[in-house]
């Protein structure tokens, strides 16, 4: 029995002597979490513009808007050029023009002047927002035609009515004179049958 415990104790021995020698291979560090990148940079000039171009401030429209101008002028750069696009297509403004911006817009996007990637997809975005509105300008500006043709076709089916109107009641003033004409007439024929009525029994009683 001693021999067994003795044995025993032997091979757990053993047995924690080879745990020991094993390697240990230290714990993997979990994965760092992804980080967004920030948005570029370049689009900075463009949130700011369309920023001073929103409604409730005309002057700092116009002055905005100038100012782009100026710089697309003096540096007609695809930057540039598409600032001045947004500026000038913004919507809230008396001099906002979707149609001029969305053909600067066509052209920058179509031109050897490359945007760079951000400012690519931001063009191409306000392209679409552009170019619906120019859409939607078009069926106004064809609705308010048609409206403009039926009040011209109303207003001049009225005045052929009136027209007719007025011939209709200059006709029957005449026919009405006329009848007042053939009725003085027949008054004078019966008074004159009248008068010879009246004449006649004195006539006969004359020697």
């Amino acid at each position: 029995m001693h021999a067994r415990l003795l044995s025993a104790v032997a091979t757990l021995t053993l047995l924690s002597a080879c745990t020991a020698l094993q390697p240990r291979h230290e714990a993997e560090p979990p994965p760092a979490p992804q980080v967004e990148a920030p948005a570029s940079a370049s689009l900075a000039p463009f949130l700011d513009t369309l920023a001073k171009m929103a409604p409730g401030d005309a002057a700092r429209q116009e002055t905005e808007l100038a100012t782009a101008l100026a710089a697309a002028r003096q540096d007609p750069s695809a930057s540039n050029t598409l600032r001045y696009a947004l500026a000038l297509g913004s919507a809230g403004h008396p001099d906002s023009n979707p149609v001029e911006a969305k053909r600067l817009i066509t052209e920058l996007l179509a031109g050897e002047d490359k945007l760079t990637p951000p400012e690519h997809e931001f063009a191409t975005a306000y392209l679409r927002e552009f170019d619906a509105r120019v859409a939607l300008y078009a069926e106004l500006a064809r609705q308010r035609e048609e409206s403009e043709q039926k009040l011209k076709s109303v207003d001049a089916s009225a005045g052929r009515r009136a027209d007719q109107l007025a011939a209709d009641n200059a006709r029957l003033k005449k026919q009405l004179a006329e009848a007042e004409r053939k009725l003085e007439a027949v008054a004078e024929m019966e008074r004159s049958l009248l008068e010879q009525a009246q004449q006649a029994p004195a006539e006969t009683q004359r020697p």
